[in-house]
Formats: C-alpha cells, structure tokens, sequence
C-alpha cells in the first residue's frame, strides 16, 4: 500500500479516536453559551449543568422567566455530559448560580451565541452521520458567531477526516494557541498528537521570483502576498497555484506536493503588452470587496489594468453581503464600467473539482479553476465542471437558505481525447537473444511422408537460439536483422521400404528412420510494438531469410526376406546432404519489464521452412542384402517436403539501448 494511502488511513484513525477525548467538555462549553443572560424581557436558555458535588452534577437555579430555548443548545445525545473532574466552561461563557443576580448581556451578543449553539448542535449530527462537509460548514459558522474550543476542534476534525490536511494543521494550531489554558489535560494531549500526525502529511511550498505585491492563491484560497513571510503548507497531492498582480499576466500552474517535502515553484509574471480598464462601483456606494477572477483587488469603487477578455466579477462584504458571480469582457485600450447592486446571499456553496486543474462555472459565469467557494442565492443553481482530456459535467444544486453545500465533482477521462496519448518514445537499438523450443509435426517428403500404415511417427523436436538487433523508430516500428542456430530431427519406426539385390527381385522389409536438420539461421525482420494494459509491450514480428546446414537420414533396425524366404537384419547407414531451406516466421511475443531498459519476453512463432535444395537418398550406395548378396534401396526417396511447418515456443530477453 502507498505510503500516502497509509498515512490517510492512520490519521483518519487517529481523528476517530480524538474525536471523544476533545469533545467530552463540548456540552458544557457550548451549553454555557447558549446559557449566557438575556435581556430581561428575553427568555432564558437552558443552563448547563454546574457540578455541586464533586461526585453529582447540579442543575444551576434558572432565571425567573420560564420559557426555555428550543433543542439546537442542547447537546447530542451521545455526547458525554460534564463531571466534577472536567473544567468548567471559560469565563467568558458565564454560568448562572442561584446565589448571585446575572449582569445584563448585550442583545447581539447573546443572540450570536445562540444561534452558535444551534450551528454547533447541528454539526454535532453531521459529523455523527459522518457528513464531514455538512459538520464542518456548521462548525464554521459556529466559531465565526462565538469563537469555542469546542467548535475549533470540532472543525479540525472534520477537515483530517476531509483529507483538508494543511487546513486542519492550521486549525489545532488555532486550537492550542487560542484555547490551550481551557483543555483538559487528555483533549489537550489528543490535539497535540494529531498535531504531531498532520505535521508529516503536510508538504511545502516555496513560491519564489513572484512580483512583489501579487496575490498568491492555491486552490482558489488565498494565502497571501508576495513574498510571503514563510514557505507555505499543503496537503499532500496535486494543487493548482495561482499568482496575480494588476498590469501582469497571470502566473498558474499545478504541482505534486509530498508530505514532508519541500517544493519550489518559480512565479516569474510577465508585464501586460495589450491592457484594458475596468471600472467597479456598488449601486449603494458601501465599500464592499472587489474580487476580480478570485483576487481581491481593492474595496469598491475601484478601477484598475487587466488583460483584455472575459473577467468574473463579485462583490464581497461582511457576514451575507455580496453579489453573485457576473462576467465582463474587457476591451483593449478600453474602460468598462461594472455597476453592481450588493444583496444578502443566503447561501454558500463550495465546489471542489477533480481534477484540480478542472474549469468551474455557476449558472453560465466561469469562477476559476479548481476549487471555488462563494455566497450565492438560495434556490437551484448549475454547477458545470470541465477539464483537457475529461468529459465534462453538469450538475444542478438547490441551496436552502442559511446552507452550505459542498459539491464534490470527480470528472471521468475522455478515452477518445488525445490528451492521454503518450508522447512517442525517442528511437533506439535493440537487441534481443531468444532461446525457442522447435515442434515438427512432419518432415513431409518421400520419407516421412511415405509413413502412414504399419509406421510410427514421433513428433519432430528441437531447439533454435536466435539473436535478433534492430532499430526502433518512436512509433513503434522496428527492423533489424536476425542470426542463430536451430535442429530438430524426427523418428520413424517400421516404415515400409524395398531393397533390391544385383540381378534378383526386391526385398520388402522395414527400416526406422531418423531425419535430422541443422543449420544457421541468418535473415531479417520487421515488427511492430505496443503497450499492453499500459506497461506490458505486446510485439508483432515477421522474420525472413534462410537456413543453411544440413539434412541427415539415418537407417538403423532394419529387417528384410531375401529372396528364398530367409529373413535378415540390416545395420546402420547415415546419408548427410546439403541443406538450403528459406523461411518466414510470423511471431508475437509479451514482454515484462524488470528494469530500465531490460525486459523478459514470451511468445510464440510459426517458422515454415521451404526446401530449395530437395535432397534425395543416394541409391548408389550399396547395403547387404542377406543370401542375395547386396542390394541398394530401392526408391530415390525425398528426406524432405517442399514446405515444413513447425512451432517456435520461447522465453527471451530484451535491452533497449538509449
């Protein structure tokens, strides 16, 4: 398994063994907000519990308005209540007691820790339902309403369980800084291990030649100006930078980020040769954000340079206040105006492509690339992602009011798209040796050939070692030239054949044959390679040329009737003749690699060999042939037919040369 796969594992493990140690006190904490005094003529919230006896939780005495806040400030059910051994919520979430009058709370301030009350109850049954997105946005607006140690670890733990490794890095970080005189000792211990767990899956990144002054953004989030005070922190993976300053193109580019290990990349912007203007005004003249393709550039009213072509423009201001995204097309040389009227924006909507380098586009309107976070309008809204080489895809989101959705879009590649096509391999040499076991089903010719009643045929075997060398073009496409050795022989038993004595009348007998060719082989080739299931080259090759050697018939066992009956045995005698066969041999062959430039190969070839030289048993030479005296063979028997076809199994191994 990959290290990364690992580590994703161990620190998911180790989320879900911290979640109860950092939330065993979360009931009390946020039960003490929600606690907080209300005005007089304010209903009171519940109170969390106030420990009386060490052993014993007491409910605290409640104010004297009786009406009581809905379920959203209490706790999960499963969350674990506070004891005499856990702290107390922090000062600035005072308990009510029965000995002592409450202070008037501000109105406002109140309200918001309510309403944090109710964001954290509700991640509280995200998170149970494992719905880390959902948990997480709640989280979030918990803290950004009352700031809580409760609901910052809530929120670190939904990023590690997120994969969000740099942002919950940041989170504990926040967590210990911020809250750490407030932790029990265990939660405290807990945090500093995941701490410890996300600091070695957490990469760097050195942004370095970028102008001074440009925004820098990775992954749509903006991490500062250049140059930035301290290397910054990435989950491991794959991000897309983003580097940007008015009067200059931007800068983007992805990069493979590893935990624990450094990355440089070099922003060096390029001054703007063709510029336009464009002109930004809110309708109300409130001096909101101008966010120009992601970047801040300045509150509005603002004017300012950009690279003619197609901008997104929004408005962004505190808490709901905005403008959804809108497009603008900036003309050389020229200023556009872009009045735009800020509303309350109900909604928010996270969009977190794969892969990362993937086009993002709301209701028609490109938000950039990668991942995108904004307010919108509650209602249905159209997500469109879409990517070089990936099929792109549309998707329809409905934003309830007071919601963030998180869309999770994993684009599928195009097959078709020749963005996957691998660049062509630079040309090369090649050498191959080739060990190959040869099968003849038959020699053919008058001998073998002749062997059909009363005769055995064995199958014909043998062994060729071929070397073959060549040039690969890019493409695939090779040639070279082949050299090497082969035998093979084959055995017949009881074949029928005649000797014919001086001045008499044959002999019929039998006689066992063995035929056997030899030679070298030399020749050329032509193939064709192929990647197979992306690694394995699958080769298709077609050989030519001769074999030169020898054809070689031995006759042993012999046994004849001579003329008046008697039988008589004949012993061995070999003929040798000249060979010249010229073959063809279509192959295929599967390769796997196990280095570099070295391979092991299997396959298969289909030799077939035709005779040019047709040799024949010399029937001049004379053998005994019993009480007649001597005799020759009869027949001029072919040792060989005209076309033999054999079958080259074999093993090999290949080099590459650069």
């Amino acid at each position: 398994m990959p290290e990364r796969h690992r580590g994703s594992r161990r620190r998911r493990k180790l989320a879900a063994a911290t979640l109860p140690l950092l939330l065993a006190a979360a009931p009390g904490e946020m039960a003490a907000a929600a606690a907080a005094p209300q005005p007089a003529a304010a209903p009171q919230p519940a109170a969390a519990p106030q420990p009386a006896a060490p052993t014993q939780p007491a409910a605290p005495t409640q104010p004297a308005a009786p009406t009581q806040p809905a379920a959203p400030t209490q706790p999960a059910a499963d969350a674990p209540q506070p004891t005499a051994d856990e702290p107390q919520p922090a000062a600035d979430a005072p308990q009510p007691t029965a000995d002592e009058p409450q202070p008037a709370a501000d109105a406002p301030q109140a309200a918001a820790r309510e309403q944090a009350a109710e964001h954290y109850a509700r991640g509280r049954a995200f998170y149970d339902k494992r719905e880390w997105s959902k948990a997480l946005a709640e989280y979030i607006a918990a803290r950004q309403l009352y700031p809580s140690w409760t609901a910052t670890a809530s929120a670190a733990l939904c990023l590690t369980q997120l994969g969000r490794d740099d942002e919950a890095l940041e989170m504990f970080e926040t967590l210990l800084r911020d809250f750490g005189d407030r932790l029990p000792a265990a939660a405290k211990q807990a945090a500093q291990r995941q701490l410890d767990e996300l600091r070695r899956l957490v990469g760097i990144l050195e942004v370095d030649a970028a102008e001074p002054g440009a925004l820098i953004a990775v992954d749509g989030r903006p991490r500062g100006e250049a140059p930035l005070p301290a290397p910054l922190r990435l989950t491991s993976g794959s991000h897309w930078v983003r580097v940007f300053k008015e009067g200059f193109e931007p800068f983007e580019q992805r990069v493979e980020v590893a935990g624990d290990r450094l990355v440089r990349v070099r922003a060096r912007l390029r001054p703007l040769l063709r510029m336009g203007r464009l002109r930004v005004v809110e309708r109300g003249g409130r001096p909101l954000d101008v966010v120009v393709d992601g970047n801040v550039m300045a509150k509005a009213p603002w004017e300012g340079l950009l690279a003619p072509g197609e901008h997104t423009v929004v408005l962004r201001g505190e808490r709901n206040l905005g403008t959804p995204p809108v497009r603008v097309q900036v003309e050389v040389d020229k200023t556009v105006p872009l009045t735009l009227s800020a509303e309350e924006l109900a909604s928010a909507l996270r969009v977190e492509p794969v892969p990362v380098n993937a086009t993002v586009a709301v209701d028609g309107v490109t938000v950039g690339r990668g991942l995108w976070e904004g307010r919108l309008r509650a209602g249905a809204h159209r997500v469109e992602i879409a990517a070089p080489g990936f099929l792109p895809e549309s998707r329809r989101v409905v934003l309830g009011r007071d919601q963030i959705e998180v869309a999770r879009v994993t684009l599928e590649r195009d097959p078709s798209s020749p963005f996957w096509r691998k660049p062509a391999r630079p040309p090369r040499f090649v050498a191959e040796a080739v060990l190959e076991g040869v099968l003849v089903p038959s020699f053919g010719g008058g001998v073998a050939g002749t062997c059909i009643r009363g005769c055995d045929v064995a199958l014909g075997t043998g062994v060729a070692a071929v070397l073959h060398a060549g040039y690969e073009l890019g493409v695939g496409l090779g040639f070279g030239i082949t050299a090497g050795y082969a035998a093979a022989s084959q055995e017949l038993v009881g074949r029928v054949t005649e000797i014919t004595p001086v001045g008499l009348r044959e002999n019929q007998g039998t006689v066992d044959d063995e035929l056997t060719v030899r030679g070298v082989l030399l020749g050329g080739w032509l193939g064709f390679t192929l990647p197979l299931a992306e690694r394995f080259p699958l080769q298709f090759r077609l050989g030519a040329g001769a074999l030169v050697g020898s054809l070689l018939d031995e006759r042993a066992n012999g046994l004849f009737t001579a003329s008046d009956g008697e039988p008589y045995k004949l012993g061995t005698f070999t003929q040798k003749h000249t060979a010249l066969f010229v073959y063809a041999t279509p192959e295929v062959r599967i390769g796997i690699p196990i280095a570099r430039r070295l391979q092991l190969n299997a396959g298969v070839a289909l030799p077939v060999l035709v005779d040019l030289q047709h040799a024949e048993w010399d029937v001049t030479q004379v053998v005994p042939a019993g009480s007649d005296g001597r005799g020759t063979f009869a027949a001029k028997e072919t040792l060989a037919g005209s076309v033999i076809l054999t079958v080259a199994p074999g093993i090999g191994v290949r080099y590459e040369f650069d």
